[in-house]
């Protein structure tokens, strides 16, 4: 009986053995060549969520600081004051000083302040500049803020009822 199991295994390892070289060995090297395939794949983390962050949270947006390009954007609008309107039928224009006492002359669509404020309108006794501000959440909003015109020898408290 002992033969007769020794005869079974041989045939079967000699089947196998066919199998395998009546197959040939191109199967098996593109059976390998696919398995490398799939473990090549490399996971690529970019502009994808973390997924140990709540779904729920979003990273702030950091403002891009800019290198100021013109004079008046080294300045805060409170360090500016708006000395005097030219009305013209075609384009506006105001004159704005400095701290320095330097002067200024501007347009509608002018750069103005350290906070990326552009002149939006000029008007008889005020510019409207609208500036861009970062909010708790990190949201970017614009938001207008006035140069009222300085009136000379005016008290502080009495500029804005003589400029009116």
């Amino acid at each position: 009986m002992k033969t007769r199991t020794v005869q079974v295994v041989s045939f079967t390892a000699a089947c196998i053995w066919a199998t395998l070289c009546f197959i040939g060995t191109d199967h098996l090297y593109i059976h390998a060549q696919e398995e490398t395939d799939a473990d090549s794949y490399r996971y690529n983390p970019e502009s994808k969520r973390d997924p140990f962050l709540s779904p729920f949270y979003r990273r702030p947006e950091q403002p891009m600081l800019e290198e100021a390009q013109t004079p008046l954007q080294r300045f805060d609008l409170g360090q500016l004051k708006l000395v005097g309107v030219i009305m013209e039928e075609r384009e506006p224009k105001a004159l704005i000083e400095d701290s320095g006492g330097l002067g200024y002359i501007v347009t509608k669509g002018t750069p103005i302040g350290s906070k990326g404020g552009i002149i939006k309108a000029i008007e008889p006794r005020r510019v409207v500049v609208e500036e861009y501000e970062v909010d708790f959440y990190g949201n970017r909003q614009a938001q207008e803020r006035a140069l009222p015109l300085f009136v000379v020898g005016a008290a502080p408290g009495e500029e804005k009822k003589q400029a009116k």
